[in-house]
Order: structure tokens, then C-alpha cells, then sequence
């Protein structure tokens, strides 16, 4: 495969952002740097960043188990879980803003908010079964049902809709009853490391047990310190943007430097020592870096892309419905055989997954759209 082709790709995904956004004239700030259309926006830009993420994967790991060529995509192959961390920094942001301007926010709120991302995670696996039998995927009977009742994802990428529903849940136990705000954060950030300790040991105690069976994988884990650290930063605000401005490019330079040293440590355990507690901190560390990174952008440029405003309003959606045409046009799920439809080139691989996951993501968020009401959060 040629290099060039792939890295030009990337590039055309870097300059989405930069040719979408307003810079600011120095000493200008963005006075809303996470107003709901900036974080939509930027939502939408690490939406086809995750697309282009799980081609890569396909691409880099089969040329790894072919002897290793290089493809230009190693880096888009391994980076793909610091994408997510910013959505749930959206989350645990926009709950908090939410309560303080929601009388009665709280009322109803596992059936208006847990219940359907559930039942958005049970049909969105059955609508991938259905598409791995077409596939012609055989299944014995014992894991047809742990799928058809969500006990194995389907769809490798549905995590995220079990494990947000459960810091939803985990946000409502914590507030609920409560309005001491330091209190609830703490309870938070308590329950999100009682989470992660349990999926590390999980992790280290079933390591045959399937990649993709609930709670088993790195990414249901390495992301999820964001969400109580975008509660807490709702409740900090004003303090935390004005400690930003304050220091910002030194502010920017860390954050950075941070980026790279704790990714490169976390591939150096995972690959290299095998050490998953080890490599998890460090891919949380990475995570956080790299959001903290984006939040120093959005206070000195405003993304006005129109196209990136619209993947912002389909993000969800097309999460849930790329991964089928990601497996469909390389290699069909856990790499099982040859593909359907081969698609070596990535210059036409990734943009045909990406066209075929937006068209069928448009008619699936009506169906979210029922679920998760019209000004539900979509993060």
C-alpha cells in the first residue's frame, strides 16, 4: 500500500478543522468556547475522526499480521481512544448545566435518560446480528443469545451506550437528594474509579474471555475519568477558563508534550510489557491531555464548519452505524475469512465507509430521536 495516499487523507481530515474555524486576533478570547454549537461541532470533527480510526485498524493490523509494511495509518490506528474522551467530558459538563437550570431536572430521570441509550444498545445489536447473519456469520445457540441479550456487543463499538448509561446513572445516585455540589463530585469521581478498578481486574482475570463481551476491553475503562472531570469543570468554570487564559501557550505546550509521552508510554506497556493497570492509567492520562488540549483551542478559535456542525447532530448515530460497513468492505467481523467487498485503497475505503455509515445513520436517528426526546443530551 502507498503511504502518501493515506497520510494526504489525514491531512484533508486535519484541514476540516483548521479551514472551519475562525481564529481569533490575538489578545481576543472565545467568550462561549464550549457553547453547545463549538462542543457540537467538535463532536462532529472527532465523529469522522473515530471512522477514519476503526478503517485504520482493519488496514494497520492486517499489514501487522502480514509482517508489518508500513501504511501511513499507525498512528490513526492506535490513537482512536483519546476521540472519545471529549464526548464524555460533554457529558458530565452538560449534566451539570443542566441541574442548574432545570427545576426538576432530576424527576424521571433514569426512565428519560438511562432506559433509552439501553434500548438504543439492544437495537442497535440486534440490527447488526441480523447484518453478521446476512454476512453469512454462524453462531452456536449459547452465543446467539448472549447477543441477542446484549451479554456480547454485536456491534465492537456499541460500548459506549452501556457505559454512558451508567454514569448517568451513577450522576443520578450521586445527586440525587443532594446539594452539596463538592459532595456529588466527589461521589463521582469515587464511583468512576470503583468502575475502572472493577473493569481492570475484570480485564486481567478473564484475558481469553472474548474482546468484545461487556466490560471486557481496555476502552470501556481508559476514557471514562472524563465525565466526572467535565462535572467538575462545569461547577469550576469561570475559575478554570481564566486559569487557561492566564498561562496559555506554557498551558498549551503541556498539554501537548503530556499527549505524546503518556501515549507512547501506554503503547510501550500494553505492547511491549503487557502490563493492561499500567497502560490504562497512562491511556487516561492521554485522554485527558488531549481533551485539556482541545478546550485551549476552543478559547482561541470558533469552528463555524457547516459540515461539522451537521456530524455534530450525528454523532451518536453514526458511531452506532459505520462499524458494519467498516467490517463489509475490508474483512468481516474478528477478521473471520476474506471480506464481502475488498477495499484495499484507502483513499476509497474510508470515504465510502464514512458515506454508507452517514446514510444510514440519517434514517437511525429517527429512531434515537424518539428514544432520547428531541433536547436530550446526544453525548
Amino acid at each position: 500500500m502507498e503511504i502518501l495516499p493515506a497520510v494526504a487523507l489525514q491531512g484533508a481530515l486535519i484541514g476540516i478543522l483548521i479551514v472551519g474555524t475562525e481564529r481569533l486576533p490575538k489578545g481576543k478570547w472565545n467568550d462561549r468556547p464550549l457553547s453547545f454549537a463549538q462542543a457540537k461541532a467538535l463532536q462532529g470533527f472527532l465523529a469522522l475522526c473515530v471512522v477514519f480510526h476503526h478503517c485504520a485498524q482493519k488496514v494497520f493490523f492486517d499489514s501487522w499480521r502480514s509482517g508489518f509494511s508500513p501504511t501511513g495509518l499507525e498512528v490513526m490506528a492506535l490513537i482512536g481512544y483519546v476521540f472519545v474522551g471529549y464526548f464524555f467530558f460533554c457529558s458530565g459538563y452538560g449534566l451539570y448545566q443542566s441541574c442548574q437550570k432545570k427545576q426538576g431536572y432530576l424527576d424521571g430521570f433514569p426512565r428519560r435518560r438511562v432506559l433509552p441509550m439501553l434500548l438504543i444498545y439492544l437495537l442497535c445489536n440486534t440490527i447488526y446480528l441480523a447484518g453478521r447473519l446476512a454476512m453469512g456469520e454462524t453462531f452456536g445457540a449459547s452465543r446467539l443469545a448472549c447477543l441477542l441479550c446484549g451479554l456480547e456487543l454485536a456491534n465492537p463499538n456499541s460500548w459506549f451506550v452501556v457505559t454512558l448509561p451508567l454514569m448517568y446513572l451513577l450522576f443520578y445516585v450521586s445527586r440525587r437528594g443532594c446539594s452539596d455540589e463538592a459532595l456529588v463530585t466527589r461521589r463521582l469521581f469515587l464511583g468512576t474509579g470503583a468502575y475502572i478498578l472493577a473493569g481492570v481486574a475484570a480485564t486481567m482475570a478473564f484475558p481469553r474471555g472474548g474482546r468484545y463481551g461487556v466490560f471486557l476491553g481496555r476502552w470501556w475503562y481508559n476514557t471514562v475519568i472524563l465525565f466526572p472531570l467535565g462535572y467538575m469543570f462545569g461547577r469550576r468554570e469561570p475559575e478554570a477558563w481564566a486559569w487557561m487564559r492566564g498561562s496559555y501557550r506554557r498551558q498549551v505546550a503541556c498539554s501537548v508534550a503530556l499527549f505524546i509521552l503518556s501515549f507512547l508510554l501506554s503503547f510501550v506497556f500494553e505492547m511491549v510489557y503487557y502490563v493492561a493497570p499500567i497502560a490504562i492509567a497512562l491511556e487516561s492520562l492521554s485522554t485527558v491531555s488531549f481533551t485539556w488540549s482541545l478546550l485551549l483551542f476552543s478559547l482561541r478559535g470558533r469552528v463555524t464548519s457547516r459540515l461539522l456542525g451537521f456530524y455534530g447532530g450525528l454523532t451518536l448515530e453514526l458511531y452506532l452505524m459505520h462499524g458494519f460497513f467498516v467490517n463489509l468492505f475490508y474483512q468481516p467481523f474478528y477478521n473471520k475469512g476474506e471480506g464481502i467487498i475488498i477495499i484495499s485503497n484507502p483513499l476509497v475505503y474510508i470515504p465510502l465507509v464514512l458515506a454508507c455509515g452517514t446514510l444510514f445513520a440519517l434514517p437511525f436517528k429517527l429512531v434515537t430521536g424518539r428514544l432520547l426526546g428531541r433536547n436530550a443530551p446526544r453525548s
